[in-house]
């Protein structure tokens, strides 16, 4: 695998998963919101075959279908997407506005079915791909004061599992990762007493992913859960 799409690249997870591939000499596409942070990562991306930045919103319309064939004109091909853009909420439901509710569904679940959508069809036409994403522990056990977002993230779940079913013979693989708190910069605007000491670094995330992407091709790293031993969900 040398061709990688990334979104959510420009801080966190993405980040770090973007400057390891990119010191291996992979061809990356990189998508974020924020032009300037893309630039910042961009720079540095040392060794990388080629890379490109493409700021983007995937849940405006077409916009995900737009990033994924620029990515794949642009590198002759997409071998791995790996989708870590998302946004938090952790607020009680009964305080959760129908507006913060759509927007985080719309956000993580919409976003990623519309990049997943695009980009697999890529992938069915060439025989092969492998979709990663990250809809942490959240998408797979629940706590209080989060409901919107869990239900995003279990959405994100049965997406993949899904798709999984769908593409089952095309040369597609899936990856969902379990993560529980990251230290990244997903907590900055969070309000939420946590002890970021005690999470899980960043760069062991991106080492977990680098780890699905370096599996064999004829085998599938389907899920990957890994929480802190202070603060374990079930």
């Amino acid at each position: 695998m040398d061709k990688f799409l990334i979104t959510g690249a420009s801080s966190g997870i993405g980040r770090a998963v973007a400057i390891r591939l990119a010191s291996r000499g992979a061809k990356l596409t990189l998508s974020g919101r924020s032009e300037t942070k893309l630039a910042e990562v961009a720079t540095a991306c040392t060794g990388a075959a080629s890379i490109e930045s493409i700021a983007s919103d995937l849940t405006v319309p077409h916009a995900a279908e737009s990033l994924v064939a620029k990515a794949n004109e642009s590198m002759g091909g997409i071998d791995c997407v790996i989708h870590c853009a998302g946004i938090g909420l952790i607020k009680p439901a009964a305080d959760t506005t129908d507006a913060e509710f759509s927007k985080i569904v719309n956000t993580n679940l919409r976003g990623t079915f519309l990049i997943a959508q695009s980009a697999c069809k890529v992938m069915a036409a060439q025989k092969h791909g492998l979709f990663i994403t990250l809809p942490g522990i959240l998408g797979k056990a629940v706590m209080k004061n989060a409901a919107a977002y869990i239900a995003s993230k279990f959405g994100v779940t049965g997406l993949i599992k899904a798709l999984a079913q769908e593409y089952q013979r095309s040369g597609i693989r899936f990856c969902l990762f379990f993560l529980g708190g990251v230290d990244s910069p997903f907590w900055d605007e969070i309000n939420m007493a946590v002890q970021r000491d005690k999470m899980i670094p960043v760069s062991t995330a991106a080492d977990l992913i680098l780890q699905a992407i370096d599996a064999p091709p004829h085998l599938v790293l389907a899920e990957v859960v890994l929480q802190p031993e202070s603060h374990q969900l079930v």
